[in-house]
């Protein structure tokens, strides 16, 4: 049997993992998702996802031969890890433990922040403090970095001025490193683990919400990335002047040099319609429970579905009441997976919404950075192009 050279891709989401290995076709090969529970260290839940969705993966494409790892995950979570090696129980982008500070920038620095002051003796014993991703990389082989988007990010991470006024010391985080990165390589002991082949390169990648813009080529000015998971955002790609001009929602960066991320988050837009199952004790084919929540137009299920819907669209005003009315979005993430949701989202939004074949944007934009830095592709926006296939489009009823 011939190996099927490809890229092991991870992505840690807030209720569950997704890995994939994709080609060196540009086509995804095979695809698991191991959802976690909340109750435990939730950093060893992710390393448990991980050695779970690897075995699926070689099961289901038993010749894969990865040849690179990239891994990304939610943002601003944070791992702290202790002089001794020993795992503390991250910090999530979602926890409620913030210190804050009005004015200042870093996503990151108010959950150091909150470690510090009500944990002070596991601050004292932490050596660092990583991101999600890149402690998932430093337990595979990879050296203890952060990986930035680009360099204009580095004030939204950490700086000197904010860890003093923070109060956190800065040498407790890694240093910073371009994504895109090689960052080492996979060890004996993870090779071992994971059934991979040692020395493999990883390479760094950025948070979540940046990988997915990549994955579904959002990377020029006017498209738009529809990142639809437990919680969504909807993020444009403009120049520097139009996103000056936004007002009421969040401007960063963008990954690509020169360009802004204008967007709005959801924070718990799939997470309403999961916490209705749960509520109701619905579990098995989603396609099916979607079939039967929407013969219920009275049900909770339809209702939850139609606040779903209505938040997307207030997202979407605000956006138009800046002047920058969205008419289409490429859609990453588990919501794009179900026929059902994707055309009620768009009647009731008024949006195209585009179904990219590789539905989970942050594995492709995993794919794209390792393909680029394997010299498989001259530069990122060759990648992009090729990942970036459309499998099905959903039109407004009108």
């Amino acid at each position: 049997m011939n190996a099927l050279e490809s890229i092991l891709t991870i992505d840690i989401g807030t209720s569950s993992l997704k890995a994939a290995f994709i080609g060196l076709d540009y086509r995804q090969k095979a695809f698991v998702r191991e959802v976690y529970s909340t109750d435990a260290n939730m950093a060893r839940q992710w390393e448990a996802a991980l050695l779970r969705g690897v075995q699926e993966l070689f099961e289901i494409c038993p010749s894969a031969k990865p040849l690179a790892v990239c891994a990304s995950a939610n943002g601003p979570s944070m791992v702290p890890v202790g002089v001794d090696g020993e795992v503390g129980e991250p910090l999530l982008w979602h926890d409620r433990g913030t210190v804050d500070i009005e004015g200042k920038k870093s996503f990151f620095l108010p959950h150091a922040a909150f470690l510090a002051r009500d944990f002070s003796e596991r601050y004292r014993r932490t050596r660092f403090l990583f991101s999600a991703q890149e402690w998932l990389s430093f337990r595979l082989g990879a050296k203890p970095v952060t990986v930035l988007p680009q360099s204009g990010y580095a004030e939204y991470y950490w700086d000197d001025e904010q860890c003093a006024l923070f109060g956190v010391d800065r040498a407790k985080f890694p240093p910073f490193v371009n994504m895109g990165e090689i960052i080492g390589v996979v060890s004996k002991e993870a090779a071992g683990r994971y059934g991979l082949t040692q020395g493999v390169p990883i390479v760094g990648a950025g948070p979540d919400f940046t990988m997915a813009l990549i994955g579904v080529g959002a990377i020029e000015t006017g498209v738009v990335c529809d990142r639809a998971g437990t919680s969504e955002g909807i993020n444009m790609c403009a120049d520097r002047e139009t996103a000056a001009r936004a007002v009421g929602l969040r401007t960063l960066p963008h990954v690509k040099n020169g360009l802004w991320n204008i967007g709005g988050v959801i924070p718990r837009s799939g997470a309403l319609f999961d916490d209705f199952l749960k509520r109701n004790s619905q579990d098995g084919d989603y396609g099916e429970i979607l079939r039967r929540i929407m013969a219920d137009k009275q049900g909770e299920g339809f209702s939850t579905l139609e606040t779903m819907a209505r938040e997307v669209k207030s997202v979407l005003e605000t956006f138009a009441r800046n002047g920058l009315p969205i008419k289409e979005m490429r859609v990453s993430g588990g919501q794009g997976k179900s026929r059902l949701w994707n055309q009620m989202k768009a009647d009731r939004t008024g949006c195209i919404l585009v179904i990219p074949e590789i539905t989970d944007g942050e594995l492709a934009g995993d794919a794209a950075l390792a393909l680029t830095a394997l010299g498989q592709t001259h530069d990122l926006e060759e990648a992009v192009s090729r990942l970036f296939r459309v499998k099905e489009v959903f039109y407004p009823h009108t």
